[in-house]
């Protein structure tokens, strides 16, 4: 009986999780906007990815092309919410970003590229939502 007083007592004072400290999701459905970085034309996968997005989130997607370094500190700063772009095996922006699983891979070997979604680290809501959605898009053209 104690244990499930203590239990209960413990969830009472947690709130719902996973959580974005700097309320990435929560700003996104406010607004209305998905601000996204690109350095080049998307593929097909990115496209659809987005779709899935601006569905679960209610929010319409605006594309800012660029350079992939300035993006990538944008993304940091908060001024956009995701970047889509081919990465390396051995990206050092690993280390500064979230990113998704590959929804695209190109190439073999050295010349691999696979597209991710980079997203800012720590906003795990907001990670938890674009990687199911990454996911999908992957589990659907392996079952092709």
């Amino acid at each position: 009986m104690i244990l499930l007083a203590l239990i209960a007592l413990g969830l009472g004072g947690c709130d719902y999780f996973p959580r974005d400290p700097e309320h990435s999701l929560d700003d996104i459905r406010s607004r209305g906007i998905l601000r996204i970085g690109a350095q080049q034309d998307l593929p097909p996968e990115a496209t659809q990815l987005i779709e899935r997005i601006e569905r679960s989130t209610g929010a319409k997607a605006k594309l800012s092309e660029g350079a992939l370094e300035p993006l990538l500190q944008k993304l940091d700063k908060g001024e956009i919410d995701l970047v889509i772009a081919p990465f390396t095996k051995k990206t050092p922006w690993a280390a500064t970003s979230t990113l998704s699983p590959p929804i695209r891979i190109e190439g073999h070997e050295k010349n691999r590229i696979e597209w991710r979604v980079a997203m800012r680290s720590g906003e795990n809501r907001w990670i938890f939502l674009v990687e199911t959605k990454a996911r999908q898009i992957v589990r659907e053209s392996d079952a092709t």
